[in-house]
């Protein structure tokens, strides 16, 4: 079976709306791992009496589950709240990096197609950053950087770099607010704030993101459609 080469013009047709698939079951599969946890915990944990053989006044119960006890942890944020959070972060990640991915490809390929002098690496910033403004700035394309998807993506880019080196907490290491992102936990019912002042994401959240960037690669494929060939 012959593979079929990547080229500007079957970019969004032959690659992203297959990748996009590929990530919404990626997402699907992600929420019912925590589902499955959530209703795991709930089915499985054991009460125990923990006796005191020299005062059995002093006797009390403890529910345990996957090696945890709830004389030391607080079990129902800890497989309600925590875990889910965990994944729902990982996830998050994982498939952010796959559209950055995508987007560095589309820079060599267009590079290549228009025969450009100047390539990606030599273009100053990281990841969607970067792509983006070799797109617009050496391959000429309308990046549709006014428009609502791209605004959003900004916001949840502070998101995820919150994640990465502030373990997802909405103040900096000087202890100042980080008004974007506070924001942005405001306007999406997914994502809430708890009292350690970190983000929590919710069932939904990971959709959403999804559903943000698929809205901007169809913004991104009109402009590559539109361009001329080299």
């Amino acid at each position: 079976m012959l593979k079929l080469r990547s080229t500007r013009a079957n970019w969004y047709l032959c690659y992203m709306a297959p990748t996009i698939e590929l990530i919404y079951g990626f997402v699907d599969s992600t929420e019912e791992q925590v589902a499955l946890q959530m209703n795991n915990f709930r089915e499985n944990k054991k009460h125990v009496v923990i006796e005191d053989e020299l005062s059995p006044e002093f006797d009390y119960l403890v529910t345990e589950f996957s090696g945890l006890a709830s004389d030391s942890w607080d079990l129902e944020s800890v497989f309600n709240e925590y875990f889910p959070n965990l994944q729902r972060r990982s996830a998050l990640l994982t498939l952010m990096g796959v559209f950055e991915h995508e987007f560095d490809k589309l820079c060599i390929i267009c590079c290549e197609e228009k025969k450009l002098d100047i390539k990606l690496e030599e273009t100053k910033g990281m990841g969607l950053e970067r792509s983006t403004k070799y797109l617009s700035k050496i391959v000429k394309i309308d990046m549709h950087k006014t428009s609502v998807p791209w605004q959003e993506i900004q916001k949840i880019i502070k998101l995820r770099n919150a994640l990465i080196h502030q373990d997802g907490k909405v103040l900096d290491y000087a202890g100042n607010k980080i008004a974007k992102i506070i924001e942005h936990c405001e306007n999406v019912d997914s994502l809430s704030i708890d009292e350690n002042k970190q983000v929590v994401l919710h069932r939904g959240y990971l959709h959403y993101v999804l559903k943000t960037y698929s809205q901007y690669i169809e913004l991104v494929n009109g402009s590559l459609v539109a361009i001329p060939k080299a």
